[in-house]
C-alpha cells in the first residue's frame, strides 16, 4: 500500500512564501527539489548550488516545546547530501512568533521514536530527532 502524500496546496504555498522572503535575504534563488530528493530546496547563485534548505512551518510558538522534532530520515538525508556535495544543509522553521534556522547536518540532536498520531497513519510514528531550541539562530 502506498503511503499518503501530505504535501498539499497549503504547505506548497507556505514554501513559496518562505522562498520569496528567504531569496531576498540570502541573495540567492531557491529551486524547489522533487520530493524524491528529500530536501525542499537547492539554494543557487549564478546557477551554482551553494546550499540546500529544508523548510517547516509550525502552528505553535517557538518556546511552546523545549525541542524541535523532525523525522530522523531528514538528518540522514542532509548528512548524505553534505557528504556528496560538501555543501551545507539548513533547516528553517517558521513558528508563529519566530523564524529560525540551524545547520541540519551538524546540529546537536537526540534520537527517539515518536511522531504524529492524529492522521491514523502508522508510518507517522518513526525514529525522530529532537533539536534543542538553542541550536536555532533567528533569521531576520
Amino acid at each position: 500500500m502506498r503511503r499518503p502524500i501530505y504535501e498539499n496546496e497549503s504547505t506548497l504555498q507556505a514554501e513559496k512564501e518562505f522562498a520569496k522572503y528567504a531569496q531576498q535575504k540570502l541573495f540567492c534563488f531557491l529551486v524547489k527539489c522533487p520530493r524524491s530528493f528529500q530536501i525542499d530546496f537547492a539554494a543557487t547563485r549564478k546557477n551554482q548550488v551553494v546550499s540546500f534548505v529544508e523548510y517547516r512551518k509550525r502552528t505553535n510558538a517557538f518556546n511552546d516545546y523545549p525541542t524541535f522534532m523532525i523525522a530522523a530520515s531528514k538528518k540522514i538525508a542532509a548528512q548524505a547530501i553534505n557528504k556528496a556535495s560538501a555543501l551545507p544543509v539548513y533547516l528553517f522553521v517558521r513558528w508563529t512568533d519566530y523564524l529560525g534556522y540551524t545547520d541540519l547536518t551538524n546540529c546537536k540532536s537526540s534520537w527517539s521514536v515518536g511522531g504524529r498520531n492524529d492522521r491514523n497513519d502508522p508510518a507517522d510514528f518513526e525514529p525522530v530527532i529532537h533539536i534543542d531550541l538553542s541550536e536555532f539562530k533567528q533569521f531576520e
